[in-house]
């Protein structure tokens, strides 16, 4: 929080730019002097910040964390997420806990409501995190020419498959399908196919090989989930996989607290599942041998397969 913190009042960037004691950083960011000075004092106990001839300056671990968007560390616009949902917890949950309900105004506070922001966000994954999802698709669909990416925002997934030498097609809302393809660079990569439209109304037409949907399903309740999962298992093509990533409820601790998240939240009802309820609602869609991946100590990757191929 206090990373997210520095960041937000610009002391991280400014940092970057050149070392500078607290007094002079207060000075120009117009910040108090009192208030900087503590707070340098944290990053430095957090190995973000030292102090050399009365200046501070960001250490290598937090230009790779914080600043540099090339490096496979960097999470500076995920804390910027988090901490908008820190301060939802503060101030929202105890009447969302009364109500089971998101705060009237929610909706428009939520980080997600800020496409830019969001798509930043969800585009701020771990590398090694995004490679194992891919991997682990292919170990299951070795075969597998193309993937519907579901919801796939910035298309961070669908170019990892593309590198890997399938056909993408990423299917999110008008909205987001217009923010990424330009800021995003996504309209011109010959082998992703953008297509705007809603998955809880309709998937796309045709049939793919894998079908992924990450973080998806923790956005919506149960009945909403069972039916956007059999509309996604009808698009997957004989012997090809359905693929859903997200926080697995009993797998990992981390799944029950982002529940508490999707209270804040989510006006569709939306928290996390245990590897039961994904079990049930994949095999009542018509896929069989289930199985479900370890990708870090957070999230896991369910998959299944659609009967009918060969080879696979």
């Amino acid at each position: 929080m206090v990373a997210a913190t520095a960041l937000e009042l610009g002391i991280v960037h400014a940092l970057a730019e050149e070392p500078a004691p607290a007094d002079e950083l207060a000075a120009r960011l117009e910040l108090s002097e009192r208030g900087v000075g503590i707070v340098l004092g944290a990053l430095e106990a957090l190995g973000l910040v030292r102090t050399e001839d009365g200046a501070a300056r960001l250490t290598g671990v937090a230009r790779a964390r914080l600043v540099a968007r090339d490096t496979p560390d960097f999470e500076g616009d995920a804390l910027g997420f988090w901490l908008a949902n820190l301060r939802r917890w503060t101030a929202d949950l105890p009447d969302a806990v009364r109500t089971g309900r998101p705060a009237p105004d929610a909706e428009e506070r939520a980080p997600g409501g800020d496409i830019p922001a969001f798509m930043a966000a969800m585009a701020n994954k771990r590398p090694a995190l995004v490679e194992a999802a891919v991997r682990l698709c292919l170990e299951r669909a070795p075969d597998a020419e193309t993937v519907l990416d579901v919801g796939g925002g910035p298309g961070t997934f669908s170019r990892a498959f593309v590198r890997r030498g399938l056909r993408a097609v990423l299917f999110d809302r008008p909205e987001v399908i217009e923010h990424v393809a330009g800021a995003y660079g996504l309209e011109d990569e010959p082998a992703i196919e953008l297509r705007p439209g809603d998955f809880t109304e309709a998937f796309p037409e045709g049939s793919f090989d894998i079908v992924l949907l990450a973080n998806i399903t923790h956005i919506y309740d149960p009945r909403t989930d069972a039916r956007i999962l059999a509309d996604a298992a009808a698009a997957v093509a004989p012997g090809g996989i359905l693929a859903i990533l997200d926080f697995v409820r009993g797998e990992a601790p981390f799944a029950a607290l982002f529940a508490v998240t999707m209270l804040l939240n989510s006006r569709h009802g939306g928290r996390t599942y245990d590897r039961p309820t994904y079990e049930r609602w994949l095999k009542d869609a018509g896929l069989e041998d289930v199985r479900l991946r370890a990708l870090d100590e957070e999230r896991h990757l369910v998959t299944a397969v659609r009967p009918g191929g060969e080879g696979r």
